[in-house]
């Protein structure tokens, strides 16, 4: 009786080492990333039967068995695969589940499964784990690659998206903005033409001379400033000496304008339609010092005003070498819910072409129907390149691009806003270089280059387990599997099973320090009172030995 005690005594002890080695262990890993507790699970040892059971009989009832335990055991150790918390680090490759999975990683012959992420690039730019440099596994089945000294070649714009509106109320048929000289310039009582030389103007009482000056300003219809200078002389770096000359040189250094002469006045107009407040202007006269010839240009002109209305808007595209250019897109009603669209662009930079007869509305709700013609313009640069760009209004009978309400505006200078058709996309960018790289929920690494542009350079595997509990731990926060866990089943993050990815965290061990410590504080009894069971058998057998003194 007394050697049976002091056995379940032992085993008592025995079993609540172990315990404590593991509450140990927990506490240990109460800071290390991504660890799961374990618990310890007793089970009694096999009972030795005094008396057996009796069933009732005779008149008798029953007798339960007499059975003396022999102690107790370790029947399992458990891990605990609840989530633990995330903590931010701020690293872009450090990563944590949220829910099922594992991480996989690879020594290309062996795979081990991780909760965490903390992953580097190692000096081949591959995702590797910083502690134990084994590559993380992607989709394919290979090491993730993340070209940190790749270039996004330049892409010329081949579409442009406009959305707005056009206001179905303004007046069709609007005119060019004019701007004219108040009186004619003449040549002995004649009108001046193209041909005159500046020489021969009535108005001028003194010859110019090469390197004279005649200062031109004034502003685009855009709204947009000039300010040049034309240089008299048919030398090196000089502008010419005739009127045509001297209209050439306006033209040029508006872009979108166009002088010429009429009855011996000189006539701007502007390619861009008119509106009733034009901003097109324009003033012509002898620098104020180092010119030999007198005052020749009368400063002041008169502005005829278009009687219509134009939106215009500037898109931004970028040709084959990713240089940057803005097209002014002018919006001209033409008809009854009927639009014509302009192109141009400033002068030197190219011209514009379009394909565009008209943009046409339904007249019963104004949404976009149809484009006459072809929805391209063609953009024809200095070096005689060409790039054909497609105009995306919407879907025909849709919203969802540009449209033809009704809407009146507060502007300062027109009595109704004409549009607010506008580019809110285009497919060209200039080139790039790699910025940063991230990995989003699903898995996938995508690269970041200086124009703006993402490219998706590969996608994390992902393995999940029908019983995780199971997998063996071998250290460094890695698994093994074995016959108890399963085999992995292949997934993607935030597919099947497997939970979603969180960048710039990992995950917190799962260890409850308050259980850990009231486990502790019970272990500890049960082994106090395990090894009062021995001393106090002890006592017992050293009475019996005493008996036969």
């Amino acid at each position: 009786m007394a050697l049976s005690s002091m056995a379940a005594a032992v085993s008592g002890l025995k079993a609540s080492q172990t315990a404590l080695s593991v509450i140990g262990d927990n506490l240990a890993n109460l800071n290390t990333p991504g660890f799961k507790s374990s618990r310890t699970t007793f089970a009694d040892q096999f009972a030795q039967t005094l008396r057996s059971a009796q069933a009732p009989g005779n008149g008798l009832g029953g007798n339960n068995p007499v059975q003396i335990g022999m102690g107790t055991s370790v029947s399992s150790i458990d891990m605990d695969f609840t989530q633990g918390g995330l903590t931010p680090t701020g690293k872009p490759f450090d990563l944590a589940v949220e829910g099922d999975g594992f991480f996989i990683l690879t020594d290309g012959i062996e795979d081990t499964y991780t909760r965490v992420g903390a992953f580097d690039l190692d000096k081949n730019d591959d995702l590797v784990d910083s502690a134990s440099g084994l590559k993380v596994k992607g989709v394919n089945g290979s090491a993730i690659n993340v070209p940190v000294n790749s270039t996004v070649p330049a892409k010329a714009t081949t579409k442009i998206n406009l959305s707005g509106n056009l206001n179905s109320t303004i007046s069709a048929n609007a005119v060019n903005q004019v701007v004219e000289s108040s009186s004619a310039y003449q040549t002995g009582g004649v009108d001046a033409t193209a041909s005159t030389t500046l020489n021969a103007l009535d108005q001028n009482t003194t010859d110019y001379v090469s390197g004279d000056k005649i200062t031109i300003t004034g502003s685009e219809s855009d709204g947009v400033p000039v300010n040049k200078t034309f240089i008299y002389g048919s030398g090196t770096g000089e502008n010419g000496t005739t009127l045509g000359d001297l209209l050439s040189f306006i033209s040029s250094s508006f872009g979108s304008a166009t002088a010429s002469v009429s009855s011996g006045k000189i006539v701007l107009t502007s390619d861009a339609p008119g509106e009733q407040n034009s901003r097109l202007s324009l003033s012509i006269a002898d620098a104020t010092s180092g010119n030999t010839g007198a005052t020749t240009f009368i400063t002041n002109a008169e502005t005829v005003a278009g009687s219509g209305k134009a939106h215009t808007t500037t898109a931004s595209i970028f040709d084959s070498k990713g240089v940057q250019n803005a097209v002014t897109l002018t919006f001209e009603k033409i008809a009854a819910d009927t639009w014509d669209v302009t192109g141009t662009m400033k002068a030197g930079t190219g011209s514009v072409t379009d394909a565009v007869t008209a943009i046409n509305f339904n007249s019963t709700d104004g949404s976009f129907a149809s484009v006459t013609g072809t929805s391209t313009i063609t953009v024809t640069y200095p070096d005689s390149t060409t790039q054909v760009i497609t105009l995306d209004f919407g879907q025909p009978n849709s919203f969802e691009g540009v449209s033809q309400f009704s809407g009146d505006g507060n502007s300062s200078t027109d009595s109704q806003t004409v549009g607010t058709v506008a580019q809110f996309r285009q497919d060209g960018y200039k080139a790039g270089f790699f910025s940063s790289a991230t990995v989003n929920a699903d898995g996938k690494v995508i690269t970041i280059f200086t124009n703006g542009i993402a490219q998706t350079v590969a996608q994390l595997q992902m393995a999940t387990f029908s019983n995780p509990a199971g997998l063996t731990k071998i250290g460094g926060n890695r698994f093994a599997i074995n016959v108890s866990s399963g085999e992995p089943v292949l997934q993607t993050a935030g597919s099947g099973r497997a939970g979603r990815i969180i960048d710039g965290q990992l995950e917190s061990s799962n260890v409850d320090l308050a259980q850990e410590f009231t486990n502790l504080i019970t272990t500890q009894r049960s082994f106090q009172a395990n090894a009062r069971t021995i001393t106090t058998t002890d006592e017992i057998l050293q009475e019996l030995v005493n008996l036969v003194r």
